[in-house]
């Protein structure tokens, strides 16, 4: 399994407009942060979880050659406006992509991408084939399983995914406020843990990294990383606050495993 973080800010990246700070200010390039959003290749499936505002940019700088399917954790913008940028790969596969959410979220995406159909596009339109799916129960995309996760995240219904491939596990949740027993039960123990860590203060509908630091102890991942980042954290510094074995992700950062 390999995997890429395609972007690992908040929702409204680092640098954020207009403003001073420090972090926002650093010449550390591991202090940008694109919007959140994860590449995954296993066993030559290609799988983007969340198309950011990001997502062209992300697709290429990291040079994201196919997406056979698009997981999305949940409706807000900064996880789903870049969705029309993948018809580009329904030209360059000629295939409709499968994008799978929960049935809220499925629901948010039709009412949003009213143009996106499954059917060939008309003569001189450019639009999205897409297939909304609505998914509650763990499902396949071709070898790789993939069971839905409900997390806390605010008022909007919000998945996070575990996949399974080839003996090797990953658990991806962005944006959490908190997770059931049962949920962290199902994550416990994956190969590669991803979790919101947004800042030091306390938020409402996000982790701080302490209680990201807790609840990844519990998980007890084999490694675990913190994404969905704001300008409040710089890399080097909330990386030396961290327990072993605990890392802070950045934009471009890859795993294979």
């Amino acid at each position: 399994m390999k995997i890429v973080f395609l972007g690992t800010g908040t929702s409204v990246g680092v640098p954020v407009i207009g403003c001073e700070c420090r972090v926002c200010r650093s010449p550390d390039p591991h202090n940008r942060r694109l919007r959140s959003s994860l590449y995954v290749v296993a066993d030559g499936t290609h799988i983007v979880i969340d198309t950011s505002l990001d997502f062209r940019e992300q697709a290429l700088t990291f040079r994201v050659p196919r997406v056979d399917a698009v997981l999305v954790t949940h409706a807000h913008a900064d996880h789903i406006f870049g969705l029309d940028d993948v018809r580009r790969y329904n030209t360059i596969q000629g295939t409709v992509i499968p994008v799978y959410a929960s049935p809220g979220t499925v629901a948010d995406l039709r009412r949003i991408f009213t143009y996106v159909s499954a059917d060939r596009p008309e003569p001189g339109v450019f639009r999205p084939r897409l297939d909304f799916i609505e998914v509650r129960e763990p499902f396949a995309v071709g070898p790789v399983r993939v069971e839905p996760l409900p997390i806390v995240h605010g008022r909007v219904e919000t998945y996070g995914f575990r996949l399974d491939a080839g003996g090797r596990t990953l658990g991806y949740v962005p944006d959490c406020k908190q997770m059931t027993d049962a949920v962290v039960d199902r994550f416990r123990g994956v190969d590669v843990m991803i979790l919101d860590g947004l800042r030091h203060r306390s938020h409402p509908t996000h982790h701080t990294l302490e209680e990201a630091a807790a609840l990844l102890t519990r998980i007890g991942a084999r490694h675990a990383y913190l994404t969905h980042i704001c300008h409040d954290l710089d890399h080097d510094e909330a990386q030396q606050s961290l327990p072993a074995g605990m890392s802070v992700s950045y934009d471009g950062l890859t795993l294979e495993w």
